[in-house]
């Protein structure tokens, strides 16, 4: 499956919010050039990166925070090649900050 992915693809999982749940295949995590999480903590439990983590695909020092990309303490998408992944399982700081960007923007 993560042959597929052509470089340059940016994948938001926004569906795996529970421990079971899975929506990529692991080995597109693996083979990511950058691998973001809304919240490492929660990621670790839940969601996409709970299965790559579990499976040996990635560890957590393979994960950034993005918060810690928007605070500019970490490296977010560096050429227009890497393949990324952000795994959102849902903080709500920060779902009530993109919702007021998106009204602001008149979008």
């Amino acid at each position: 499956m993560s042959g597929q992915v052509q470089a340059g693809t940016h994948i938001t999982a926004v569906g795996s919010d529970t421990y079971d749940k899975q929506e990529l295949d692991v080995e597109i995590l693996l083979h990511a050039d950058l691998v973001v999480a809304d919240s490492i903590s929660q990621c670790i439990e839940r969601g996409e990166i709970h299965q790559a983590l579990k499976s040996n695909a990635i560890t957590q020092a393979d994960l950034v925070e993005l918060g810690n990309i928007i605070a500019g303490d970490a490296a977010g998408r560096e050429s227009d090649d890497q393949v990324t992944v952000a795994d959102l399982t849902g903080v709500a700081v920060q779902d009530i900050q993109i919702s007021k960007a998106v009204i602001n923007a008149g979008l």
